[in-house]
């Protein structure tokens, strides 16, 4: 009995063992579902006498200041990021980019010193020295690290390129830069895996138009797409919905997103083929896109 319970452990064991093993081998390239769906953002104006926030998916809110600077990660907001400028460098909690990107970090209080490593990559931190250290190479620093909110921060630029991963700076106003929303003034950080698949701008259209065609069936009926020379009636919303959906096409992309008017944005994922909805009205809005709810075409504004 002794034996055969010890055989059914084992086998029982390496199930879970070969499982583990299985699950990891298909994470590899996989990238994980960004956390945008649910989120409202009423950025701040001035002279407007209003409490400005974030309201993230899971109810948390952060109140929004005229120098707030949000910070995105491989397409998901970062809650309570506590993004600081000074003298014009935007400085990032430096455990709040590593911890998102992957990366292993530690403390060394006798030494003052912050340790990443990275893969076959290590960052050496100094506080309040501008000397740091890659890969045992020496390498400045624009500023030296600082304790800010009982956290260390960094100069944004070099501790996102220091772990090889791509990153951007939206002013909230100009537009031809790289950003994820409008209005609100943000940093990007972006590293993905390098076997991750990711969809072409068709692989997009096609998807979001998919799911539009979803929810105009399930609404009105079989969609038969505008004829070449038909053109659609102000207040004809069925004839404008079968004309944008026939000739969706992206206007815009960031690292994370490809950018689709409909009758406001869609978003569609490049890595998972999610898509997401943007209302850019007063408050900002992103959620998942439904199409089998029963508002899924009640657009607002």
């Amino acid at each position: 009995m002794v034996v055969l319970k010890r055989l059914v452990l084992s086998m029982l064991l390496s199930s879970v063992l070969w499982s583990a093993c299985s699950a990891y081998a298909s994470a590899e390239g996989a990238v994980p579902r960004a956390n945008v769906a649910g989120i409202s953002i009423y950025p701040y104006e001035k002279g407007v006498d209003a409490e400005f926030y974030i309201r993230y998916g899971d109810s948390g809110q952060e109140s929004i200041g005229k120098d707030f600077i949000g910070l995105f990660i491989n397409g998901s907001i970062i809650k309570n990021a506590n993004v600081v400028t000074e003298n014009n460098r935007t400085l990032l909690p430096v455990r709040i980019v590593a911890e998102h990107l992957g990366a292993q970090i530690k403390w060394d209080s006798k030494a003052q010193k912050v340790t990443i490593a990275d893969g076959g990559q290590t960052v050496e931190l100094f506080m309040h020295s501008t000397h740091a250290k890659v890969n045992g190479k020496k390498v400045e620093m624009t500023v030296a690290p600082k304790i800010i909110h009982r956290s260390t921060y960094v100069p944004a630029r070099f501790v996102a390129e220091a772990l090889r991963a791509k990153v951007d700076y939206f002013n909230g106003k100009d537009l031809s830069q790289p950003h994820m929303v409008p209005r609100l003034p943000h940093v990007m950080i972006s590293r993905y895996p390098s076997d991750a698949k990711i969809l072409s701008k068709e692989a997009a259209i096609d998807k979001a138009k998919k799911e539009l065609v979803t929810a105009y069936e399930s609404k009105f009926g079989p969609l038969v797409p505008l004829a070449a020379n038909e053109k659609p009636g102000r207040e004809d919303d069925k004839a404008i919905l079968r004309d944008v959906i026939t000739h969706l096409k992206v206007e815009s992309e960031n690292d994370r997103y490809y950018v689709i008017p409909v009758m406001y944005d869609f978003w569609v994922d490049k890595y998972t083929g999610d898509v997401y909805t943007f209302y850019n009205g007063l408050t900002m809005s992103i959620n998942k896109f439904d199409p089998y709810a029963e508002n899924a075409l009640s657009f607002p504004g």
